[in-house]
Parts: C-alpha cells; sequence; structure tokens
C-alpha cells in the first residue's frame, strides 16, 4: 500500500467496509442522500462520524506513518440523475482555514465558500495529506467513476497548461469501485471524472486528512478529532 501510494499517488481498499459497516455508513448518510454536494459533512451531521470504521481507519494510518492524522476537511457527493456533472482535470491544490487575514509567503489564492476560508498551500502540506474517499454504490465507468494519471502527483504542483499536456497524453486509469471499497489518493495527483451514463446514485464520502500542524495563525478550518484517539 505505502509503494503503490508513493508510487501511483493512490490505492484502492477493495471490501473496506463490510456489510453491516457499508449499511451503517448509508443509513447515516440518509438525511443527504438526494442532496448533490455537502460541504463540512461531518461537523453537519455527527451520525456520519460516528459511523466511521475508526479502528479500520487507524490500522491503515498507522501503516503508512500517520497515526496523529485527523480529518481537515469532509465532503459528500451523489452524481444521480438530477444532478450529473463532469469534472476536468485537476489537483486538489486547496485546504481550509480559520482565517484569512494571515497573509503568509507561499499561502496563495485565497477564497471563501459557504463561510469558510480556503487558501493554496505549499507543496509539502498537500503532499501531507491524505484522501479516502468512501464509496457508497458502485463505481465505474458508466457510473461517473474517478479517472487518475498514475504517477502525476509526483510531479508538485501543475500549471493549467502542464494539466493539459499530462491529461492530453491519455494515460488515465478509471478507479472502478464497488460498494464498500475505498480509494486512497494523495491530493496532487490528477484526476477527473465524466458524467455518469446510467443516472445511477454515485455517492462518495470524501475525506480529506493530515498530521500536519500549519504556521501560526493558521488553524485547520474543519479539523475533526485524531483517529487515533477518536
Amino acid at each position: 500500500m505505502q509503494t503503490e501510494l508513493h508510487a501511483k499517488g493512490y490505492f484502492i481498499l477493495r471490501k473496506f467496509l463490510n456489510s453491516t459497516e457499508l449499511e451503517a455508513l448509508r443509513s447515516a448518510c440518509t438525511a443527504i442522500q438526494e442532496q448533490y454536494g455537502v460541504r463540512q459533512v461531518l461537523q453537519q451531521y455527527p451520525a456520519i462520524q460516528a459511523a466511521l470504521p475508526v479502528s479500520a481507519m487507524h490500522a491503515v494510518l498507522s501503516v503508512l506513518g500517520l497515526s496523529a492524522a485527523s480529518t481537515v476537511r469532509s465532503l459528500f457527493f451523489n452524481k444521480n440523475a438530477a444532478h450529473n456533472w463532469l469534472v476536468p482535470w485537476h489537483q486538489d491544490k486547496t485546504i481550509c482555514v480559520n482565517t484569512s487575514s494571515a497573509r503568509l509567503r507561499d499561502y496563495q489564492k485565497w477564497t471563501q465558500k459557504n463561510g469558510i476560508f480556503h487558501v493554496e498551500p505549499p507543496a509539502d502540506i498537500l503532499n501531507s495529506m491524505l484522501t479516502w474517499r468512501f464509496a457508497l454504490n458502485d463505481s465505474d465507468r458508466d457510473n461517473g467513476a474517478l479517472k487518475v494519471i498514475p504517477g502525476s502527483h509526483q510531479a508538485g504542483k501543475l500549471t493549467l497548461e502542464e494539466i493539459s499536456q499530462r491529461s492530453a497524453a491519455d494515460q488515465s486509469h478509471y478507479c472502478e469501485l464497488q460498494a464498500g471499497d475505498v480509494l486512497l489518493m494523495r491530493p496532487l495527483l490528477l484526476h477527473a471524472s465524466d458524467k455518469s451514463r446510467l443516472c445511477q446514485q454515485r455517492r462518495i464520502l470524501h475525506l480529506e486528512m493530515s498530521a500536519a500542524s500549519l504556521p501560526f495563525p493558521l488553524q485547520w478550518a474543519e479539523r475533526m478529532p485524531s483517529i487515533a484517539h477518536t
């Protein structure tokens, strides 16, 4: 797992959730199952946090040397017949922070979404992060599965022109998941997704984790308790 994450930028945990855990997580998401996108989902819906398989997650984090990691952003996505979209090739370059008043060197492109400040940090912060994508439904190339360009995270932050060049080379791979699988990925891995051709639900719980501390006075705006101590 550690070797593939380093080399490819992603790794799929097959059947990470057993049937009971999957049903518990689906049930916890019932209140938002018809929405197409929810930010700060763990803060707004504590039942989802409670339904996470904490022990199994901590075991994975320990293997990766991230025992002290905690969730620093949480999102819920649901492609369906009413909300069906495509996402162009990109890297996840922003983090959520507590203030916009800290004009620190190498922290750029400040924005605000839903009252939360977002900023693009240095690459070392992004490289310290690990994204978990819990599949609540089967997700294949016909149902809007994420596609990635293996190894692209190793190039660091890319410009729009560089992203265009790399994606044009057509070396993408579809990360097809079954319900209960989890996709682990690095934020700087180039990824995209097509519209679903089936128009069925494709629900994903997206969690970004890090053990890194931000320079004073910045703090992670959505930091949840460490998985190790939950």
